[in-house]
């Protein structure tokens, strides 16, 4: 069955050492589907895809796209170590592609992912206030003349809700004393952590999903002028494949920042352990993309992954780099 993406379905996409099939079939009305899917599965087989595992990924998609007949892009994985999944991503514009590699190839949704980040919808009012986050809804109802107290216990309800998402993200609508009076009712540690984008009256899906789309985009901007400020100037970055692989080697990196669409001349050695990354050979790893490599690498050990586009402004060297938690110098000892 396909379902929404969450970062945790990646990191599990991304566990296995042996190779992994990985497809995106994009929005193609003017193609049929049979056709389209004998092209992507030739190209499997080509890369070396087993018959159980080209027949495991198309039961998966042809189940998905008779759920989601209008989607614009859908992305399966299936390999020896991964069973098949196939993930709804509305919104992912992709190019039909099937590449059966290690890891598995998950640049593309990972920068889809970044840009709709986990948040919590709220229109609070004087005599309700309705509160929504992936499939949680809650609508708090109480008399006019004491809006005060009902906001703030909806209030409460919102820092709860923010907590059980994993959201740092608060998109409200309402009129400005009513959101003051919420947002002053929330917890000291919710008002510190959380970003609050108000919408004046309109809270519709279109004004929210830009709100959200906005609002990531600004945390990864962020980073990245951390990256040049305080990383550059401090020596607490490191840039280009050879020094960030050997500080995600060492355990060292906070933040990964990685360009897409990737180099896909770059190449990288991995081996089981998260950690185990290299750029040169060695008989105990295996090869991939510099941009997979890394990616697994920081999933696996917890580390943060910012996507960029490829040529942005003082990007890292060669579209690859990060901040550490500790010195470069202690980096590269």
């Amino acid at each position: 069955m396909s379902h929404r993406l969450s970062l945790p379905d990646l990191v599990d996409v991304v566990r296995p050492t042996r190779p992994v099939a990985s497809v995106y079939l994009g929005s193609s009305p003017l193609r049929a589907w049979r056709a389209r899917w004998h092209r992507l599965a030739d190209q499997l087989r080509c890369d070396g895809a087993g018959a159980d595992v080209v027949a495991a990924i198309g039961e998966v998609l042809q189940r998905a796209r008779s759920l989601y007949p209008a989607a614009d892009t859908l992305v399966a994985f299936a390999g020896e170590e991964l069973p098949p999944r196939v993930f709804h991503t509305p919104g992912l514009r992709h190019l039909d592609l099937a590449w059966f590699s290690s890891p598995a190839h998950v640049l593309p949704v990972l920068a889809w992912l970044q840009e709709r980040p986990p948040r919590v919808a709220v229109t609070a009012g004087r005599c309700c206030t309705d509160l929504a986050a992936g499939g949680e809804r809650i609508s708090l109802n109480y008399p006019e003349l004491q809006w005060l107290p009902g906001v703030r216990s909806a209030a409460a309800a919102c820092a709860e809700m923010l907590g059980r998402q994993e959201a740092r993200l608060l998109v409200v609508a309402g009129e400005d004393e009513v959101v003051g009076a919420l947002w002053e009712a929330l917890p000291a540690p919710v008002r510190r952590d959380v970003v609050v984008r108000w919408t004046g009256r309109d809270l519709t899906p279109s004004r929210i999903a830009a709100e959200t789309r906005a609002a990531a985009r600004s945390w990864t901007e962020g980073v990245l002028a951390d990256f040049n400020d305080r990383g550059r100037a401090r020596n607490l970055s490191v840039e280009g494949a050879d020094h960030t692989l050997a500080a995600l080697a060492a355990g060292r990196l906070d933040d990964l920042i990685v360009g897409y669409p990737e180099d896909v001349t770059a190449t990288a050695w991995y081996g089981p352990a998260p950690t185990d990354v290299a750029r040169g050979w060695s008989p105990s790893r295996r090869c991939g993309l510099l941009a997979d490599v890394a990616v697994r690498a920081a999933l696996l050990s917890g580390t943060r992954v910012h996507v960029i586009t490829t040529g942005t402004p003082s990007a890292p060297f060669e579209g690859i780099g990060g901040l550490c938690r500790a010195q470069l110098s202690l980096v590269r000892s």
